[in-house]
């Protein structure tokens, strides 16, 4: 299992556990992964002629799936899951393109094959979390021990 963030949240008042995954991929040219896929035979291969795209949607295929056999296995009372991807820039004019049609199906065949969701926050979607974050930091000075939130602290404290 290769996950990017695995985040574990236990609530002392009900004793409820919600575990996160999330795959994170910051390519800023709006490319995920490069190569061929693997299997040719895949729902992958029916968004545009473009390897690369065969291959990202492959792969984080076969990434969301491992990481949800990691979890139910490793967490088996845990009252919720979610799984995440996470990308500031994905090619296909911010809503539309075959890259993010196949992220789109790639969500919805996650769902049906684990009757789990698959958030993606691609786009501006990643932007309005990233600026929420930033608001938040704007207005606090505490060490968190979180070094990418602590440098928006700076950032923000910088204006």
């Amino acid at each position: 299992m290769e996950a990017d963030v695995l985040a574990i949240d236990n609530d002392r008042e009900s004793g409820e556990q919600h575990v996160y995954i999330c795959e994170v991929v910051t390519h800023l040219k709006g490319n995920l992964y490069s190569g061929s896929p693997k299997d040719e035979e895949g729902w992958w291969m029916e968004y545009s002629n473009t390897s690369a795209y065969h291959r990202s949607l492959e792969k984080l295929w076969r990434k969301f799936s491992d990481n949800h056999r990691y979890v139910r296995q490793t967490f088996p009372h845990a009252n919720e899951y979610s799984f995440e991807f996470w990308a500031p820039v994905v090619k296909g004019s911010k809503t539309e393109g075959p890259l993010i049609k196949g992220l789109n199906r790639l969500s919805e065949e996650f769902e049906k094959e684990t009757d789990e969701k698959l958030e993606l926050f691609i786009n501006e979607k990643y932007t309005t979390r990233i600026d929420l974050l930033r608001e938040k930091a704007e207005d606090d000075t505490s060490g968190r021990g979180a070094p990418a939130y602590r440098f928006l602290q700076i950032l923000e404290h910088l204006r």
